[in-house]
């Protein structure tokens, strides 16, 4: 199983550096072994969600007339390639494999967004990017708090920052344009 190494590598730090009681077991405990698991799933679900990102900012490059949007979709090509570039140690730790398209939820969303031009455009564009950031803001800040892997807490905690950014863009553009801007969620 590829994702056995990543559960491994995060028992083995989080044992090492624990409390001298867990220090002496060489078993992870149900905890350390869930929180893991956690991180895996976290790392591929970014991952994906990069090329996801790539994929319809490349298409907002295509259709869009509109310079701001222009302008937040070459941003979100640079810097979702910056953070799948940040999470490759992580992904390689875990045996995992960059995904090779964009999901299927990200193809539906371009099929519908291709369907569209001008101002409607653009305008399903920002209400998407103005979700996706939302949501992807939350579950940075839930990884950042629950993992035990301090290095990838650390990339974890810069991917935040970078998607708070967009967040913040994307809702500046949003009101520009019309569009509703998602509040931002509690926290850090």
């Amino acid at each position: 199983m590829k994702t056995a190494v990543f559960p491994a590598i995060l028992a083995f730090v989080v044992i090492s550096t624990a409390a001298p009681a867990f220090a002496k077991s060489n078993t992870p405990t149900r905890t350390q072994a869930s929180t893991a698991r956690q991180d895996t799933q976290f790392l591929e679900k970014a991952n994906q969600g990069n090329v996801d990102e790539i994929e319809l900012a490349q298409l907002a490059l295509q259709r869009s007339n509109n310079d701001d949007v222009k302008n937040f979709a070459q941003r979100m090509i640079h810097d979702h390639n910056m953070l799948m570039e940040n999470m490759k140690p992580f992904a390689n730790e875990a045996g995992l494999q960059p995904p090779s398209h964009p999901s299927a939820a990200a193809q539906a969303e371009k099929a519908k967004l291709g369907a569209l031009s001008g101002e409607a455009f653009d305008k399903a564009y920002i209400k998407a990017m103005v979700q996706d950031h939302s949501k992807d803001l939350a579950e940075f800040r839930k990884e950042a708090k629950t993992t035990g892997y301090p290095a990838f807490k650390s990339a974890v905690e810069q991917g935040e920052q970078v998607v708070r950014d967009h967040l913040e863009m994307i809702d500046q553009i949003a009101k520009k344009n019309g569009v509703a801007p998602a509040p931002i969620p509690a926290g850090n």
